[in-house]
C-alpha cells in the first residue's frame, strides 16, 4: 500500500493593510521654559510641538529676543548654537524657513526654532547672541538667498560673489547650464553632441 502524496499547502492569505496616516506631532503644554518664554514674549511662540526634540515656531520680529532669552535664562541655558539652516517650500504662504538648532551643555538638552518668511522678507541676525552664527547665516544667504539684518559681513560663503541664483531653492535648475559666470570665468563652450571627443587625432 503506497502513501498518497500530500497536497501542497496553499500559501497563507496576506491581508492588505491600509496605509496609516502619519499622526500629528503632539503639542507641548507643560514645559516650564516654554511657559516662561510665552509669558515674557506673549506673541513670540506661534507653535510648540514635540518632534525628535521640542520644536518652536517663532514670529520673525521676536527671534532675536527669544534667542537671547534662551541663552541667558538661568533654567534654559542654551549656550551653544549647533546649526542654522534654511528651507524652501514654494507652495507655502510663506515659502522660506530659517531653522535654528540649539543645545544646552549644562542640561544636555536640545531645542529647535523655526521662523517662516515671505518671499522678500529679511530676518534679524543672531550673531550678537552666538558669534558662531556668522558663517552659518552666510551659508543660508548663499544657498537660499535669505538676507540677515545687521549681519557683520553678509556675503556668499561657498559660491563666488558674482554667482547668479541660490542652489538650494526649489526653482534652481538641477542640470548644468552655461551661463554668464561659466562663460566669463571658466572659458567653457557649449557641448556639441556631434563633435569629436574621443581624443583621436587623424
Amino acid at each position: 500500500m503506497t502513501d498518497k502524496p500530500e497536497k501542497p499547502k496553499a500559501a497563507p492569505k496576506v491581508s492588505a493593510k491600509k496605509p496609516v496616516a502619519p499622526s500629528e506631532p503632539p503639542p507641548i503644554t507643560d514645559d516650564p521654559i516654554i511657559d516662561r518664554l510665552r509669558q515674557r514674549f506673549p506673541e513670540a511662540v506661534l507653535e510648540a510641538i514635540q518632534l525628535d526634540w521640542p520644536t518652536l515656531r517663532i514670529a520673525r520680529d521676536h527671534i532675536l529676543q527669544v534667542c537671547r532669552f534662551l541663552r541667558d535664562d538661568a533654567e534654559a541655558q542654551f549656550d551653544f548654537l549647533t546649526d542654522v539652516t534654511g528651507r524652501h517650500i514654494p507652495d507655502a504662504e510663506k515659502p522660506f524657513q530659517v531653522i535654528y538648532h540649539l543645545y544646552s551643555f549644562p542640561r544636555n538638552a536640545r531645542l529647535r526654532l523655526k521662523v517662516d518668511l515671505g518671499q522678500d522678507e529679511t530676518i534679524p541676525s543672531v550673531v550678537e547672541v552666538w558669534s558662531g552664527a556668522n558663517w552659518m547665516e552666510r551659508e543660508v544667504y548663499d544657498l537660499f538667498g535669505i538676507r540677515f539684518e545687521n549681519h557683520p559681513d553678509l556675503r556668499r560663503l561657498l559660491l563666488p560673489e558674482d554667482w547668479e541664483g541660490h542652489p538650494l531653492r526649489k526653482d534652481y535648475p538641477l542640470l548644468f547650464r552655461y551661463n554668464r559666470w561659466t562663460k566669463e570665468h571658466l572659458n567653457m563652450i557649449p557641448f556639441d553632441p556631434e563633435g569629436e571627443y574621443t581624443g583621436r587625432f587623424e
